[in-house]
Parts: structure tokens; sequence; C-alpha cells
């Protein structure tokens, strides 16, 4: 008789492992009988998939596959609007959502619940951060100054970040064997600093997706690092030879004999086009002594060249193909413009970052 009673148990303790799901939504304001669930890919850019779910027994149910945590979004139709609501889902770990669009909570296996006391803990400070950038967009909406709100909202904003930056950040210092810590890498301003908090058997496990992002991240940024201590004033700058406007090979080497300003730009980028102007008074001033090589960066060619034509941009011009990251790489370019200033003999003379006063009075101090 007692082991009819417990062979029930197991019995009845399976039937409950398979009602459960790895994400189920019971939220009231939901009209329509589907949502979609749209999962994120691994670079965190774009959707990998996007998969439909109907309501069944009054809720949505999904069921993550494989066995790695993923990111993902519900897409909520609502009138002509979607919503979207973002989630983690952990293989093993089952997830219930309750409440409204607005106001909703996480409950359900281990991992939620940690997650549900960490959102308690920083929802006053959630709150009040939705209440001030919902004031501003009403406001804005009824014509109010956009700069004359900045400046009012900004202090009290950016205190209420820090806090919550804060908080964050010490939930990190103090959880390193903790999953939600790892979601909380995305959420701090100092995700690599943050980073080295987490203990090594997570990087492993079941949110290895997301620390490996962040291992590529760290390892371009050494790999940067190295690249700017080959570019510091006096080296060679690294040769390199490109096709120009007319689609005839242009090596940088063979404009030695003057001074060569290289000017990593496209025409996607707002600071760079603001900048041309007064470049345009820089290259007719000191033309005898300066060439200028602009390098259109992440643009297709027919973008490219109708820039340069718009523009009407006199000096020298090369196209650096979107996917060629090797040149960006060598020369260290984490931002546009980058101006990097080399003299007659090919060796550096300085970088500048930036539309920046400070490019074109070192070009005076040079050339004077």
């Amino acid at each position: 008789m007692k082991k009819l009673f417990l062979s029930l148990i197991a019995v009845a303790a399976c039937f409950s492992c398979e009602a459960q799901h790895s994400l189920t939504v019971n939220l009231d304001d939901i009209k329509g009988d589907t949502l979609t669930i749209a999962l994120v890919d691994k670079q965190m850019r774009n959707y990998e998939k996007q998969d439909k779910v109907v309501r069944t027994n009054g809720v949505f149910t999904y069921d993550i596959e494989g066995d790695k945590a993923r990111y993902c979004q519900l897409i909520i139709p609502s009138g002509q609007r979607k919503q979207a609501l973002s989630i983690y889902l952990v293989p093993g770990e089952q997830c219930t959502i309750t409440g409204t669009t607005q106001t909703y909570h996480y409950s359900g296996s281990a991992f939620y619940q940690e997650l549900a006391a960490l959102d308690a803990k920083t929802e006053p400070l959630q709150k009040q951060i939705v209440e001030i950038t919902s004031d501003y967009s009403a406001k804005l909406a009824a014509g109010a100054n956009r700069d004359s709100l900045m400046k009012q909202i900004m202090p009290t904003y950016q205190s209420l970040a820090m806090q919550l930056d804060e908080i964050k950040m010490n939930y990190i210092k103090t959880n390193p064997k903790s999953e939600v810590s790892i979601t909380l890498l995305n959420e701090v301003q100092e995700r690599i600093a943050a980073y080295k908090y987490i203990d090594e058997s997570l990087k492993s496990g079941r949110f290895s997706l997301f620390t490996d992002i962040i291992e590529a991240e760290i390892a371009k940024e050494k790999a940067l690092e190295e690249a700017k201590s080959k570019l510091a004033p006096g080296n060679m700058a690294p040769d390199f030879t490109l096709n120009d406007i007319n689609g005839k090979p242009l090596a940088l080497s063979s404009l030695r004999g003057k001074y060569v300003v290289l000017d990593f730009w496209g025409s996607w980028c707002g600071w760079c086009i603001k900048g041309f102007p007064e470049m345009k008074k820089y290259y007719e001033k000191y033309s005898s002594k300066l060439e200028i090589l602009g390098i259109d960066c992440n643009d297709t060619e027919e973008k490219w060249k109708a820039a340069v034509e718009k523009h009407q941009l006199p000096w020298k011009h090369v196209y650096c193909p979107r996917n060629n990251r090797t040149l960006l790489d060598q020369y260290a370019v984490s931002g546009f413009p980058t101006k990097m200033i080399i003299d007659a003999e090919g060796k550096i003379v300085k970088t500048i970052v930036g539309e920046d006063p400070a490019f074109y009075t070192l070009l005076d101090e040079l050339f004077k």
C-alpha cells in the first residue's frame, strides 16, 4: 500500500512537471488572443526569430529551446501600437508574469524569485524615473521648449539613475555567483568593471551567451589599447592602400613630402558633415603644405560618392568597405570623426577624436 501511495505521488509529480512552462503570461489587459515571443540574437542587436503564441485556458505559455538562457521580448498588439516587454528565459526555470502590461511582476522558480526581489528593491526609483520621463514627454508634446525641459529634469533624472546604478553595481559585487547579476551587466554603466566580480563558474553556464559578448568586448578593448600604443606621436603611421573615388589604388605612403590629415568619416555622421566648412577653409589656407585624405567608413559606395559631390570636398578620398574592420582596428578608430595628423616623413603628430577646435589650432601652430 505504501509503495502504491509513493507511486501515485511520483505520477502526480510528473503531471505537475508537464504542466510547467518556461514562461506563463497572465496579464489582465491583453485583449487579443495572440502575442509574439521575439528571440533576440546572440549579438543583442536583432530578432533571431519570432514565435506567435495563442492564448490557451486564459494564459499564454512558451517553452525555451536549448540549454542556454536567452533574452527575448513579448510583443503585445495594442490597437495600432505594439508594446514590448523584455525578459530573460532560462532553461530549467519557470516564470509567471502577472499584473498588467504597465505594472507587471515575476514569480516562479528560484531565478525569478530572486529577480522579483531585486525588482521590488529598485521599483521606487524606477517609478520616479518613469514619472519624470512621462512628464517630460507630455510637456514636450504640449509645446514646451526641449532645452528648458532638459535643464529642469536632468539633475533629478541623473541623480535617480546614479542611485539605481549604484544598487545594481552593489548587487553584482555582493552576489558574484548569482545569474541575476549577469542580467544586470547590460544595465550598469561600467559593465566591464562589473564583469570582473562575476564568479568564473557562471561564465560557462546557462548564461554563457551573455558572458561571451562581454569577453569579446574585453578582447576588443584590449586590442584597441594595443593599437593605440602603436599610434603614439612620433611613431610611423601604418601604411595602407584603398581605392580612391575613381576606383584606383591609393597608398598612404604615396603622399609623403607633405603633412597629411587622415579624416575618418561617413555620410551618416552629423558631426563629420558639420566640420566640412572649417576643414575647407584650412585646406585652402595650407594646401601647399597639407594634404587631407578622407577615409569614408560604414557607407555604401553610392552614398560616399554622393556626399563628396554634395559637400564639394576638394581633397583626396578613399573608401573603406563596410565589412573591412582591419584599417579601423589598426588605427584604433572608436568614434567619428577621427582625425590624425601625420608629418611629411609619415610620423604621427596627433590624433583628435570628434569635431574639436583644437584640431585647427594645432594646424595653425604647425604651419606658422
